[in-house]
């Protein structure tokens, strides 16, 4: 997959892609990628491992609680279904008939873990075959029924969306800015697993990438991966900003002044996303660079304390934005 630098359709945050192939089934395609990114608060999330800045930073969050209130924002309702392996084959059978219900009504379902450990979509099923279709990042194809339990990760997940009828957009985003400011200033409260319980999000997040650069004990794939799902959410969340002030129609009395405020916060995240975005120069995918040679590492540190003087005073102008809203 192309980050969203070269194709406005996809992102590295394989939750909010998800989301948006799933909405195009439903009458809220009008969204756009970066409309999704950013009413979900995917562009501006940010999680780490301060020990190692591990590949699992990105997805180190409670789906149920994260997607669902996403989604409420995007004018859905959700349900979930989840559990644990090795899962009993009565409950391999309920999550299949899950997704089968929700496929019967013409909307694929939210998976976690299809073919590798990312969000996708399972879309479509034939009982003859005894087998589900699947799209993720990584592959589109059938997955056996049989097969479906064996996953590499601990928990076998997948989420039904409904669309709930008309929202109003000024509404949505300013529960949406609720949701990222939360994210921001790190006072979510959704349970996370025991195992992600040390890893910092929000502007913390940077101080903590940080002190795995200081402590040269920063892991090589999973340094690449976060930096380019984070300097790809940054870029989303630039054009999420200048959707609000060039493109859309708030009818509240205050857009003009909510307009003004979305053009001033998208600066400050043009920086943030021009410091990531020369970092992931330093640490391409899939090989990753050399994040521990000192000079690397002095340099990168640079860019993260630069990266998170802009968004501090990005997240102030959102703050101001909710406020007006």
């Amino acid at each position: 997959m192309t980050h969203s630098a070269e194709n406005l359709n996809a992102t590295f945050t394989s939750a909010a892609q998800a989301i948006y192939a799933a909405i195009q089934y439903t009458d809220k395609k009008h969204f756009s990628l970066a409309d999704v990114m950013g009413l979900t608060s995917h562009a501006f999330r940010i999680n780490i491992n301060p020990k190692n800045v591990d590949v699992a930073g990105p997805t180190s969050f409670n789906p149920d609680a994260v997607l669902a209130r996403g989604l409420k924002h995007l004018g859905f309702t959700s349900d979930s279904m989840a559990y644990f392996k090795p899962a009993t084959p009565e409950q391999l059978g309920s999550l299949i008939a899950f997704a089968q219900k929700s496929i019967d009504r013409g909307i694929p379902v939210i998976g976690w873990d299809l073919f590798i450990p990312e969000f996708g979509l399972i879309y479509g099923y034939d009982d003859e075959k005894q087998v589900l279709y699947a799209k993720d990042i990584e592959m589109d194809g059938p997955i056996p029924y049989a097969d479906f339990g064996n996953i590499r990760t601990e928990i076998i997940w997948m989420m039904s969306i409904e669309d709930a009828g008309e929202i109003h957009l000024a509404s949505s985003l300013r529960q949406a800015l609720e949701m990222i400011i939360e994210h921001s200033r790190g006072k979510e409260n959704y349970p996370h697993s025991e195992m992600f319980k040390d890893y910092a999000y929000g502007l913390s997040g940077y101080d903590a990438w940080i002190q795995a650069f200081e402590a040269k004990s920063v892991e090589v794939f999973g340094n690449a991966y976060n930096t380019e799902v984070v300097s790809d959410a940054r870029e989303y969340a630039v054009r999420f900003l200048r959707g609000i002030a060039e493109l859309w129609t708030l009818d509240i009395p205050e857009e003009q002044e909510v307009k003004q405020l979305a053009a001033q916060a998208a600066k400050y995240y043009e920086e943030v996303a021009s410091a990531l975005v020369e970092m992931r120069g330093m640490y391409p995918m899939p090989n990753g660079g050399e994040p521990n040679d000192p000079e690397n590492a002095k340099k990168t540190i640079e860019l993260l304390r630069t990266a998170k003087s802009a968004e501090e005073k990005g997240v102030a102008v959102l703050e101001q934005m909710a406020k007006l809203l």
